[in-house]
């Protein structure tokens, strides 16, 4: 059972930056990183092919390569799953990110496979800056 997901700032401000420009649309990706124990370390963004919509984000389970540690998308108004996201958390990993507009640190949730809400820890100091 996950009770925490661990993310530097720089990743989520980029995670962030890329759900505003995509905004209305939905944005998706995947995430890798590593599992200790409770903890979820989310360290990269997986960029998988996906075709956006306004409520939804489309993509194909087969293309999810091996590594992946959970899932991070945007919703156009509140930072909760929405019934099709819990049927495919299972498939993503162990922890899935929501972030809602207006998109800032302060509106994103994090998920279990089940849907219930874990922590968030952001860490500061060297992490990743995904550029989409």
């Amino acid at each position: 059972m996950v009770l925490e997901a661990i993310i530097s700032r720089d990743l989520l401000v980029s995670l962030l930056e890329a759900a505003r420009r995509k905004f209305p649309m939905e944005f998706f990706s995947l995430l890798g990183g590593e599992v200790e124990g409770e903890n979820v370390y989310i360290t990269e963004v997986i960029y998988v092919p996906w075709k956006e919509g306004y409520h939804h984000a489309i993509f194909d389970l087969n293309q999810i390569p091996p590594g992946v540690v959970g899932s991070f998308h945007s919703h156009p108004s509140v930072a909760k799953p929405s019934s099709a996201d819990i049927r495919s958390f299972p498939y993503l990993g162990y922890v899935h990110l929501i972030a809602s507009y207006p998109f800032g640190i302060e509106n994103v949730r994090a998920f279990d496979t089940g849907g219930r809400e874990v922590r968030i820890r952001i860490i500061e100091g060297k992490g990743q800056r995904a550029s989409f």
